[in-house]
């Protein structure tokens, strides 16, 4: 048996394997754990070993199929190790996002003997309703626009319905910290006690983005057009050990908000949010900033930003963190008046 828990989310990963684990063999002592990078011969002969406390070995074996993936494609001696796996051996392998090809190929190599279990950080409707059944399990009740307001506090970006998704992968969830969000629900719990309902004035009274995303001062510099304040800023992110994928993540959530939101300015930010998928809280939240970026520039930072995305995944794009500079500076200098223009 082949279980592959696969998604951004870090959180989901290592419950969903407690849950795994605690039930098959809560003593741990059928279970072998091997880390990224160990010889596939190792984990073989592990699987072939009979287990001595429990009537199945389980074996976790982390970045299994990444590491045997050939652009795309699995090493086909894996293949076959898990085609052959004995009865008495259950392996869990824990993987980052997988392309769609991959999770196809199992399937039709191994049918009913393989399962698959998302781990990836929810957005737009998603995170709303995993949100306010994490609440339960704190023993609150959350409302459905205090669950909203919640999010918007802490990751406006994870609102966005994926309608139009960078690729498959989701990239742009890799920027939501979903054990920040989980932390704060749980600390709100308690702020709220003895009352078991939270409301949106418990949100606004107890909960404040107090770490805002690293994006944010990117995003003034690049609308003020300040090539010294977009490089430097940059830098400060990348230097506290943030991974360039993870701010374009945030830069791209946030340029697709501001498409939204400059999409018929007339019309309600509810009926454009049931149109485009962004959030009408944040429609409504970018309204009220003025952005002096036309529609056409935010589109057009946006697609650049894709295609950054879209080529570094493919090998066209080899460093990300050069792409983006060039990128940010390209949108900061669109930003600058042309001499002489009148201020908005």
């Amino acid at each position: 048996m082949l279980t592959v828990l696969y998604g951004n989310s870090e959180l989901l990963r290592r419950e969903t394997l407690a849950s795994l684990t605690n039930r098959e063999d809560p003593s741990g002592f059928a279970t072998t754990r091997f880390p990224p990078g160990t010889p596939l011969a190792s984990i073989a002969a592990a699987a072939r070993t009979p287990a001595f406390f429990a009537e199945r070995r389980l074996i976790v074996a982390e970045g299994l199929l990444s590491d045997a993936l050939r652009v795309n494609t699995l090493d086909q001696e894996l293949l076959d190790l898990l085609r052959t796996l004995p009865e008495s051996c259950h392996l869990i392998t824990i993987e980052p996002l997988l392309p769609q090809e991959v999770i196809q190929r199992l399937t039709t190599h191994l049918g009913a003997s393989v399962q698959f279990i998302s781990c990836i950080v929810p957005s737009g409707k998603e995170m709303v309703r995993w949100v306010r059944e994490r609440a339960r399990s704190y023993g609150v009740e959350i409302e459905p626009d205090a669950a909203e307001e919640f999010v918007l506090a802490l990751a406006p970006t994870a609102l966005q319905d994926r309608h139009a998704e960078i690729n498959s992968d989701r990239s742009e969830t890799n920027s939501v910290d979903l054990t920040r969000i989980n932390t704060e629900l749980a600390k709100l719990a308690v702020a709220v006690y003895p009352a078991t309902v939270i409301r949106v004035a418990d949100v606004r009274t107890f909960v404040s983005p107090d770490e805002p995303p690293l994006e944010w001062a990117l995003i003034d510099a690049v609308q003020r057009g300040q090539s010294d304040v977009i490089v430097r800023e940059l830098e400060r992110a990348l230097d506290t050990g943030n991974p360039p994928e993870l701010l374009l993540g945030q830069l791209a959530g946030y340029f697709e908000g501001l498409v939204a939101a400059l999409t018929q300015p007339d019309l309600s930010p509810d009926v454009v949010a049931a149109v485009t998928g962004v959030a009408a809280r944040r429609i409504a939240q970018l309204r009220r900033q003025r952005s002096q970026r036309t529609i056409e520039q935010a589109r057009e930072a946006l697609a650049m930003l894709r295609t950054i995305d879209a080529g570094f995944k493919r090998g066209i794009v080899p460093d990300m963190e050069a792409a983006l500079v060039a990128a940010l500076l390209s949108f900061g200098q669109q930003a600058r008046p042309s001499p002489g223009s009148p201020k908005r």
